[in-house]
C-alpha cells in the first residue's frame, strides 16, 4: 500500500511540474516582445527553443548578451525540462500499454502519439533522441515514449543530452553567424538563412518521424 500511495504521489507531482512548464512555456510567449528588447537572457532561460537560440546568438553577435550566460541559461529547462516526460512516460508505462489516460495525464501523454513514437525509436534506436533534438521533433513526447517503452535512464540521458548540447552550440552558432550576414549584407540576407534553417529542420523533423510501426496494440 506504502509503495502504491507513493507512485500516486509521483505521478502527482511530475504531473504539477509538468502543467506548471507548460503555464510557463505560455506565459513567456506572451511577454516575449518585452523579453526580447529586455532580457533576452531570461527568455532563454523559460523558453529554451531553437528560435530563442537562434536570437541569442544574434545578441551574443551584438554584444547585448554573454555566451557564458546564454549557455547557462538555457541549461536547466533544455535538459530538464525533457528529462521530467521521460520519467512520466516511465511512471505511467504500465497504463498506457492498455489505454488512453485520464483526464490531464491523457493531455499530456497521448497514447496515439506515444504509441507512434514507440515505433520510431524501436525502428531507428537511440540515434532519433539524438537527432530529434537538432531537428523540429518533439523531444519532450519522444522522451515519454522512451520512459514507457523501458529504455535505460543512461542510454537515454547520454543521447538526450549530447544532441541537446550540440544542438544548442549548433543553433547559438548560426544565430551569431546571421548577425554578422546581417551587418555585411542586410536583412534580406538574414531573413533567408532563417527560412532555410527552419525548411532544413522541419524536412529532418518529418523524416525523423515518418515510419516505424507501433508497438503497442
Amino acid at each position: 500500500m506504502d509503495a502504491d500511495h507513493t507512485s500516486v504521489d509521483l505521478r502527482r507531482w511530475l504531473i504539477g511540474l509538468a502543467v506548471v512548464r507548460a503555464a510557463m512555456a505560455g506565459g513567456v510567449v506572451l511577454a516575449a516582445p518585452w523579453l526580447y528588447r529586455e532580457h533576452a537572457a531570461v527568455l532563454v532561460l523559460l523558453r529554451p527553443t531553437k528560435e530563442v537560440f537562434l536570437f541569442a546568438g544574434f545578441m551574443v553577435r551584438e554584444e547585448e548578451e554573454p555566451l557564458l550566460l546564454v549557455v547557462v541559461a538555457a541549461l536547466p529547462l533544455l535538459l530538464a525540462g525533457v528529462w521530467l516526460f521521460f520519467a512520466l512516460g516511465r511512471a505511467y508505462a504500465r497504463e498506457l500499454q492498455k489505454a488512453d489516460l485520464p483526464g490531464v495525464a491523457g493531455r499530456i501523454l497521448p497514447k496515439k502519439r506515444l504509441d507512434a513514437l514507440c515505433g520510431v525509436l524501436d525502428e531507428r534506436g537511440m540515434r532519433v533522441v539524438f537527432l530529434g533534438r537538432l531537428a523540429a521533433f518533439p523531444s519532450s513526447l519522444m522522451a515519454a515514449a522512451a520512459g514507457a517503452a523501458g529504455v535505460s535512464w543512461k542510454d537515454y540521458l547520454i543521447a538526450d543530452t549530447a544532441g541537446a548540447l550540440v544542438s544548442l552550440a549548433a543553433v547559438v552558432g548560426i544565430g551569431y553567424g546571421l548577425g554578422e550576414a546581417y551587418d555585411e549584407g542586410g536583412a534580406w540576407v538574414t531573413g533567408a538563412g532563417v527560412v532555410v534553417l527552419v525548411v532544413v529542420a522541419v524536412v529532418v523533423g518529418r523524416a525523423l518521424s515518418s515510419g516505424g510501426t507501433s508497438r503497442r496494440s
